[in-house]
């Protein structure tokens, strides 16, 4: 049985969809040996560095790119967008 961690952790109840559910117990089973804490545990880490992440950009003055290019990043940080090769040069003979 695990250890308990006495103070460090609350016990709480969420409402959440279907869907968002299915995809906590999925992450949870594939990475976690189905411990569905973990996977929560996973998700808050991921709120608190975005968080971060923005009070670091209005500490440095706010942000600098445009709507635009910021959702083409989050478009290639989320893989929707592959990487460009560079075309192979063909050598003289």
């Amino acid at each position: 049985m695990a250890q308990r961690r006495n103070g460090r952790t609350v016990k709480v109840s969420v409402s959440l969809d279907k869907e968002d559910l299915a995809s906590l117990k999925r992450i949870a089973r594939d990475s976690y040996g189905g411990n569905l804490s973990s996977a929560f545990a996973e998700a808050a880490r991921w709120i608190r560095q975005r968080e971060a992440r923005r009070r670091l950009v209005e500490l440095l003055g706010g942000p600098t790119l445009t709507p635009k290019s910021a959702a083409s990043i989050g478009a290639e940080l989320d893989g929707e967008v592959q990487t460009a090769r560079k075309a192979r040069r063909s050598r003289a003979a």
